[in-house]
């Protein structure tokens, strides 16, 4: 995977991101905006329901996210989604790349 997400508007958004695997435990999701960097662990759940990992952005500059292929053959599935939100739905950290 590697995508530039496009990040318009006034509204923060979220990315939600989710590994279903058998043969893989855990894939490295790296977040890319300018200068800054963030990599985050994603748990692979195989075949069970997993909640999804959460990630807040302001709204701005386009943001990389980049998953590395798997070291060897395996199979599986990431399932991703960009979302705006209403800024009083910000839990946590308003910027998961840069920091709080």
């Amino acid at each position: 995977m590697n995508e530039k997400l496009e990040m318009s508007g006034d509204n923060p958004y979220r990315f939600d991101v989710v590994c279903d695997s058998t043969d893989v435990r855990k894939v490295t999701v790296a977040l890319t905006r300018e200068t800054s960097k963030k990599q985050v662990d994603v748990t692979c759940a195989g075949t069970a329901h997993k909640h999804p990992v959460r990630l807040n952005f302001p709204a701005g500059p386009p943001v990389t996210v980049t998953v590395a292929p798997a070291p060897i053959d395996a199979t599986g599935l990431i399932i991703w989604e960009l979302k705006t939100i209403n800024p009083s739905n910000v839990q946590g950290c308003a910027d998961d790349i840069v920091g709080c």
